[in-house]
């Protein structure tokens, strides 16, 4: 009779990771197939994918050298990132991986995306193991699904959003760091901490302080869990990250000493000052980015939230109090800083959709307060919540006042999360298996219709729809291949005057040129284009008005005319047939 059983039991065990592994598979494939349709569009976002596709096309020709004006002429100080030589404004981690893309695709826009559409595909089944090891495999499985049809991170992938390819290289180092934690604290051997250091040195290469978070759940698994993790194997993880980010750090003060250390104090400011015009309320981050990020399930994340942190509270369970330290160890950072951007705490989210697969899982589990408090919280957005509510373009301080004032513009938050509470709490008294039965399936049901909802019906639609409809975002202009195709016919010296239409197409330009541009104000091309002639390069204009110069080329598609600014600029072009017409 044991061994009857025990082959049963060993036969479900195979049925449920089968099963498992097959779900996750088509999870997997399926985000990543999403991703690929106009990944190579070929208008990059001025902020910033175009200034990490130049460094890394740059890295090429010099792996241990980021520049951004390969080739310099005029005298431009270090403060100035959007057009200095040596380029430090962010590591070299995510460019060397575009770099890698480049020298296998050669270097245009699909080999651009092509790193961190795969990265993100990665992270995704990464969140799934760190669900599996912290809570089970269901919980991992829903944490992969909402991280794999999430918008905002294929926005990322695409070059739409601020940060793009940086912010996916950090997302995918860090889960590698907390994934390698976790198997270390099971394992205890010192080696896989040291793996872990690595992880977490690599993430550092990607965005520098952010990838500490790790070190932080390593020490709350050491205050919480002694018997697994001492504390000499939090100085094998430190030592390993160290390791690996002394040698560029020691490299960069050795080479660019003053600028390295400009933008690495830059990068903290963000803690204390308006960069860039990034500053925000606190409120801002809770009540406006967030909700963009988690979009109709954002209820249901935020009850989750805190359902962990009583339970972990109560039961002294290190797993969630992981969990705890590290959404929040991402959030209130931010809550705290100055300037936020959108998708600054983007490692704290796979966390967050940890924290909800808990939630269904315990209320599959006959949780009464968790089946209650998780149908309320996707219910009451798919009944209540119009496409009005979810706000599309928040930025900065709001043009009214007052503490709170954005909370106040999207309450709705606050008395979904609180009605929800209550509902789990009613449900828990009254101790009905059958009632938990039901509000579980009423609860799948609404996430679903609430993950495809495509119709227009004045509501907002659907978590994993609008993720899709992400490639409909890029466009492929302005590209300026034209002039691009033209410069690369030139002295690899010359070097453009943009008037620009619009801010940083000096940049968009210089990507496709592979030629120095410059932004130039108010037309005053003649100072600007002595001092490129003085710098040893070749100076062109680059209008889309009449100015009394030879036009060289034509770019009939984006407007614009190319002028030799000198008599040797335009014997350059005539020797290659630049395009010349009457004046």
């Amino acid at each position: 009779m044991k061994s009857e059983s025990g082959s049963r039991s060993l036969c479900l065990g195979a049925l449920v990771l089968h099963r498992s592994s097959f779900i996750l598979a088509l999870i997997l494939i399926t985000s990543f197939l999403m991703k690929l349709p106009n990944l190579g569009h070929r208008a990059l976002k001025p902020l910033d994918e175009v200034f990490h596709a130049i460094v890394a096309a740059n890295l090429l020709k010099h792996p241990l050298t980021p520049t951004l004006n390969d080739r310099q002429y005029l005298q431009i100080d270090y403060h100035l990132w959007q057009n200095t030589h040596i380029w430090l404004h962010k590591p070299p981690m995510a460019m060397w991986q575009i770099a890698v893309s480049y020298a296998i695709l050669g270097v245009n826009t699909l080999a651009l995306r092509l790193p961190s559409a795969i990265l993100a595909t990665l992270a995704v089944w990464l969140t799934y193991l760190i669900g599996k090891e912290l809570i089970g495999r269901t919980a991992g499985l829903i944490a992969a699904a909402l991280q794999a049809f999430n918008a905002p991170i294929a926005m990322l992938v695409h070059g739409n959003v601020f940060s793009d390819h940086i912010d996916i290289s950090l997302l995918f180092w860090v889960e590698v760091s907390i994934w390698l934690l976790l198997r270390a604290i099971r394992s205890g051997q010192q080696r896989d901490f040291a793996f872990c250091g690595v992880a977490q040195g690599l993430a550092f290469l990607s965005k520098t302080h952010p990838a500490m978070i790790v070190t932080v759940l390593a020490i709350v698994a050491l205050v919480l869990n002694r018997q697994r993790v001492p504390g000499r194997r939090i100085f094998s993880l430190l030592l390993a990250t160290i390791a690996v980010v002394a040698p560029w750090t020691l490299w960069c003060l050795f080479n660019w000493k003053q600028q390295f250390l400009y933008e690495n104090l830059h990068a903290l400011r963000h803690l204390s000052s308006d960069v860039e015009g990034w500053a925000a309320p606190w409120d801002r981050l809770v009540f406006d980015f967030w909700i963009r990020i988690f979009h109709v399930y954002y209820p249901a994340v935020l009850v989750a939230g805190i359902v962990v942190m009583i339970r972990a509270w109560r039961l002294g369970d290190w797993r969630l109090w992981v969990l705890v330290a590290w959404g929040g160890g991402v959030l209130v950072p931010h809550l705290l800083a100055t300037s936020k951007t959108m998708t600054a705490t983007l490692i704290g989210w796979p966390a967050m959709w940890i924290m909800l697969g808990y939630l269904v899982t315990q209320a599959i589990g006959g949780c009464g307060m968790s089946a209650g408090a998780w149908a309320a919280a996707t219910v009451l957005p798919l009944v209540f919540l119009s496409a009005d509510d979810i706000p599309t373009r928040g930025w900065g301080y709001p043009e009214a006042g007052g503490f709170a004032a954005i909370m106040l513009e999207h309450v709705w938050v606050v008395w979904m999360v609180i009605g929800s509470l209550l509902v789990g709490v009613i449900v828990a008294m009254l101790r009905r298996r059958w009632l938990g039965q039901t509000l579980c399936v009423t609860a799948a049901g609404a996430m679903l219709v609430l993950a495809v909802r495509w119709w227009d019906d004045g509501r907002p639609r659907g978590y994993a729809y609008l993720a899709w409809r992400v490639k409909d975002v890029g466009n492929d202009r302005p590209n300026f291949l034209a002039i691009g195709r033209f410069a690369h016919t030139l002295p690899p010296n010359a070097a453009f005057m943009v008037d620009e239409q619009t801010k940083l197409e000096n940049k968009l330009i210089q990507f496709a040129a592979d030629r120095t541009c410059y932004p130039l104000p108010e037309m005053h091309w003649q100072e600007m284009g002595s001092a490129i002639v003085a710098g040893g390069g070749l100076p062109y204009l680059v209008t889309d008005k009449a100015v009394d110069l030879p036009v060289v080329f034509v770019d009939e598609e984006e407007g614009r005319k190319v002028y030799a600014c000198t008599p040797a600029a335009r014997s350059a072009a005539d020797r290659v047939g630049g395009v010349l017409l009457p004046q």
